[in-house]
């Protein structure tokens, strides 16, 4: 049994809910959960860090998030194109239900997107109001992506310890010494 960080009652090792306050009892994510494969690390991303803008994400987490986002824009993208070819209703009909699926992804992706690329500026050291900086049309976005592809750092920052690689080399470093 372990006490919740929020009220201090013993909650079991397996309970995710703490019973006594009715919080999620955040258990310390393991560096192996940070050499996921792409569909593991967007599912991290999206389900269980869906709205978390506190921490850091490494460069894997972000690329491997975004790389998935942007794969299954495309997949959607082709499938209603070929649907639309194929069928014998309007064109017209798989283009806009295509549309509409697209939309609707976008929305529901906005808030994860956020959140990793926040999480990836705390990487570095930075605020994580930097990601506004890519509403800026073109310049924006050149600097948040050169931005977002920079090295973490290597030390303990405000906002936690270094994820991924990065952590694996400091304490491999720490070990020889």
């Amino acid at each position: 049994m372990r006490p919740c960080p929020y009220c201090g009652h013993e909650v079991l090792k397996s309970e995710r809910y703490c019973p006594n306050c009715g919080r999620i009892r955040k258990a310390p994510i393991s560096l192996d959960k940070y050499s996921l494969g792409m569909i593991e690390n967007f599912k991290q991303c999206f389900v269980y860090k869906y709205a978390d803008f506190e921490g850091r994400a490494s460069r894997s987490e972000y690329w491997n998030f975004f790389l998935v986002y942007q794969l299954l824009f495309v997949a959607i993208l082709f499938t209603c194109a070929f649907l639309s070819y194929i069928s014998p209703l309007s064109s017209v009909v798989g283009v806009g239900f295509g549309l509409v699926i697209l939309v609707l992804m976008s929305v529901v992706m906005v808030i994860p997107s956020v959140a990793v690329a926040v999480r990836r500026l705390h990487d570095q050291g930075r605020s994580g109001g930097l990601v506004f900086i890519g509403l800026v049309p073109v310049i924006g976005t050149i600097i948040l992506l050169v931005l977002m592809a920079n090295t973490g750092g290597r030390n303990t920052n405000r906002k936690g310890e270094p994820k991924g690689e990065m952590l694996r080399k400091s304490k491999e470093k720490k070990r020889k010494k």
